[in-house]
């Protein structure tokens, strides 16, 4: 029996996935409550870690949370 995913945290959901990477469901929940955040930064794709110096509010943001998971 598979969870609810909508109701689940963020975090909760991200941690199913990554546990149970082949359950593409899961996957489109959690991009669905990642599209869903007020705070999301959009960008184009980059090509090479280089370029992400072109945005940095993204690159901080990417460290603040690397920060938070160690």
């Amino acid at each position: 029996m598979k969870p609810n995913f909508q109701t689940m945290s963020k975090e909760e959901l991200r941690t199913y996935v990554l546990n149970h990477r082949d359950d593409e469901a899961a996957f489109h929940a959690y991009m669905d409550k990642l599209h869903a955040q007020e705070n999301r930064i959009e960008h184009p794709a980059v090509d090479s870690f280089d370029e992400l110096e072109n945005y940095p509010e993204f690159a901080r943001k990417l460290q603040r949370e690397a920060s938070k998971q160690e």
